[in-house]
């Protein structure tokens, strides 16, 4: 039997999606179930579709459906583990390296960080005071694009204690308006979204 730590989630992703979602790694029971946010306990799923991202609660079977929402999925560290804890200095600068080239690659409007220690390893503001939600300015930009707008929400993982349940699926509603106010909201504006923002 393959030990879990063996099985790594696939990313979905492709060119100009709204939103990327970005978790910091696989936990044991998504990698053994091959879908993210496969624990019954994480917030993930329910979120979406509370805060009015899709029209009903996906399953984490249904990750790809995603994609018909013009959302998409990665972690920023590949390699399962029991607890984020486990992760070395040399994962989160692997996955930070790595997480940086793709965004260029495929530049997604907005990426949402499930997670503060996502977004500090994937920026390198290990140590700047971090508010939730929208972030005051874009990140991962280059000569030729302004970069994505970046969205903070606590971690949706059953085991965060620090933010009460009401509280992280109140997040998913506030970036559910930002999209709105942009006329990116896919449940409310034709799939195929906008010229993006410069």
């Amino acid at each position: 039997m393959v030990d879990f730590t063996e099985k790594w989630l696939p990313t979905y992703i492709r060119r100009d999606l709204t939103v990327l979602f970005c978790g910091i790694n696989p936990g044991r029971v998504s990698a053994t179930a091959g879908y993210h946010y496969a624990n019954p306990a994480n917030l993930f799923w329910r979120g979406l579709h509370e805060g009015g991202l899709t029209p009903r609660q996906l399953a984490p079977e249904e990750t790809a459906r995603l994609l018909d929402y013009q959302y998409g999925i990665t972690d920023l560290v590949s390699r399962p583990t029991r607890s984020s804890s486990d992760l070395s200095e040399r994962d989160f600068a692997n996955g930070a390296e790595q997480f940086v080239q793709m965004i260029r690659a495929y530049r997604p409007r907005v990426i949402c960080f499930n997670g503060i220690t996502a977004f500090r390893h994937a920026t390198g503001k290990k140590k700047e005071p971090v508010s939730l939600g929208l972030q005051p300015k874009r990140e991962f930009g280059s000569d030729d694009w302004p970069g994505s707008y970046i969205f903070v929400i606590p971690s949706t993982s059953g085991a965060n204690a620090s933010f009460s349940r009401e509280d992280r699926l109140a997040m998913f509603g506030q970036l559910s308006r930002f999209l709105r106010e942009k006329g990116w909201h896919p449940l409310v504006s034709p799939v195929t979204p906008p010229p993006f923002e410069q």
